[in-house]
């Protein structure tokens, strides 16, 4: 990531934390919460996203088992801190189990089974009413303020970025980018392909269980719907790629254009948000992939001159 983009990743990470302290309450409480929540989804989406080239249609799966760990916590009578460290632990089982299945999977399948997991957990959770609500979901008391909840999930985001950076300059994230360029390749050469993708997706899998604890304890209630959502992995997948920057600063631009569209869609345009979004995500890909093409030309062309 070049210098620029880290100044503007660095002013963006701090406007938000700021705009965390000011605004806690109200619709501006309530944007600035979604934003800061989009991104951490956004960012983490990312690390996979960039590193491996995979494309994640149930990013949210680990979104719903933090929010549901929590709110199932908090219903059995602990409090708000040993409730966020229990639910970190069962989180982290949960997310270490759905990684081991699919990190053997290829680009194309592994699309289709995230999205065959996201809905498996959500009729799941809608089945076990006597646990999860059924598809009521769970409620639960207030366990926090909002002023605090806003400030956690700013600290979260920045975690989350510093993640994201660290991740990509380590030799991890090194073999990430052989591994997608060539995972035959990479394991002649002795990467272990497959420790690769498990720290890979888990590094983004916390995260987002982090982002379900926080977005439950200032919401007070989640439903299989809501937490395993298609729409909020579309949205994480959606402002990871819509801007064509490499690092943490193309999903933090994406974030911003796309919950702000998001507002405009849902109450503009209700009933057709899916259709928009499949239409700003045709639009991204069609981008990039015009764009890679014209890189590629040129590529081949100036390691080929004489071809000119």
């Amino acid at each position: 990531m070049k210098p620029w983009q880290m100044s503007f990743s660095i002013i963006i990470l701090t406007a938000l934390l700021l705009s965390s302290a000011v605004f806690s309450k109200g619709y501006v409480g309530i944007f600035v919460f979604s934003l800061i929540i989009n991104g951490t989804m956004a960012v983490s989406y990312d690390i996979p996203g960039r590193s491996l080239g995979l494309i994640s249609l149930g990013h949210a799966v680990f979104f719903g088992l933090g929010a549901y760990c929590f709110g199932i916590s908090i219903s059995k009578g602990l409090s708000f801190f040993p409730a966020v460290i229990l639910s970190v632990i069962l989180s982290f089982v949960g997310a270490l189990l759905v990684t081991l299945l699919m990190a053997g999977l290829k680009h194309g399948y592994y699309s289709l089974a995230t999205l065959g997991i996201l809905i498996i957990f959500q009729k799941l959770f809608e089945t076990l009413e006597s646990i999860t609500g059924g598809s009521a979901g769970l409620y639960i008391p207030e366990t926090i303020s909002k002023l605090h909840c806003n400030l956690l999930a700013a600290f979260l985001l920045l975690a989350t970025a510093a993640c994201h950076v660290l991740f990509s300059r380590s030799r991890w994230g090194l073999y990430s980018k052989e591994t997608e360029a060539s995972e035959e390749a990479a394991e002649a050469i002795g990467i272990p392909t497959r420790t690769v993708k498990i720290l890979c997706l888990m590094t983004a899998a916390i995260p987002a269980c982090m982002a379900g604890v926080l977005h439950l304890a200032r919401n007070s209630h989640v439903s299989p719907v809501s937490g395993f959502s298609l729409t909020l992995s579309i949205t994480a997948l959606l402002a990871s790629r819509v801007v064509p920057l490499r690092g943490i600063l193309g999903p933090l631009i994406g974030v911003l254009l796309i919950t702000a569209a998001e507002e405009v869609i849902w109450t503009k345009f209700e009933g057709f948000n899916q259709a928009w979004f499949g239409l700003i995500l045709l639009g991204a890909a069609l981008y990039q992939g015009i764009n890679f093409k014209r890189r590629k030309t040129i590529s081949a062309a100036a390691e080929n001159p004489l071809s000119r």
